[in-house]
């Protein structure tokens, strides 16, 4: 699948939700304007991610025809059902493994942060299907599913450098549509790389399978 591709089905999702992604985005930017008042960093830091969370989860729940019409509840879909604890818990722990890295060097770190690009996601689908999932092993997943496609990812976000430069000069009017389009796009994104990963995982069981039969 291609960028155009992935784009293409970002705007059919939004077809009829692009007031909807506007919305929620322009709660997320107007709590975020008010966010200077703590005085302290790491508080400041801390609301924004959840925040950040809150974008993904809807917009990933918009992919996948889950979504939250009510915009203020769209905003927190992060602590919907029992998404909460696993979307935290793997959010701060893929922070902590990438600061690591960074320590090292500031390259290794940003691959890193890529090859846990899906974890969030991962832990979002595990949460809503019941399923036990710890956060080690959706940020594990994460880099088996991105083996192959960092520099894919890393070139799909810089695809968007062009619209925020265009945002930024409408005085930041722009974002309210350019963050749910980049946004969907890397839900849909998600999808395309855990069936690329399905796919190949099928093909690894059936060589495995082949090559047993032939050396029996």
């Amino acid at each position: 699948m291609t960028r155009a591709d992935l784009k293409a089905a970002a705007k059919e999702k939004l077809r009829g939700n692009w007031g909807w992604g506007a919305l929620v985005t322009l709660i997320y930017l107007v709590i975020c304007a008010f966010l200077p008042v703590f005085r302290v960093k790491i508080v400041v830091s801390l609301i924004t991610a959840f925040l950040s969370l809150g974008l993904l989860s809807a917009t990933y729940d918009l992919v996948n025809d889950k979504k939250t019409d009510n915009v203020f509840m769209a905003t927190f879909s992060q602590v919907k059902g029992q998404r909460s604890g696993l979307i935290f818990s793997t959010w701060i722990l893929s922070c902590i493994f990438q600061t690591l890295w960074m320590f090292l060097l500031v390259i290794p770190g940003i691959i890193k942060g890529i090859a846990y690009s899906q974890a969030i996601y991962i832990a979002q689908d595990a949460a809503d299907a019941g399923e036990t999932m710890t956060a080690t092993e959706a940020i594990t997943l994460s880099r088996k599913v991105m083996d192959g496609h960092k520099w894919e990812f890393f070139v799909l976000g810089l695809s968007f450098l062009g619209w925020g430069i265009l945002s930024f000069c409408t005085l930041f009017i722009g974002f309210l549509w350019l963050i749910p389009y980049m946004q969907t796009t890397l839900a849909e994104y998600h999808k395309y790389v855990m069936d690329d990963y399905a796919k190949r995982q099928g093909q690894t069981s059936t060589d495995g399978q082949q090559t047993a039969s032939f050396n029996a």
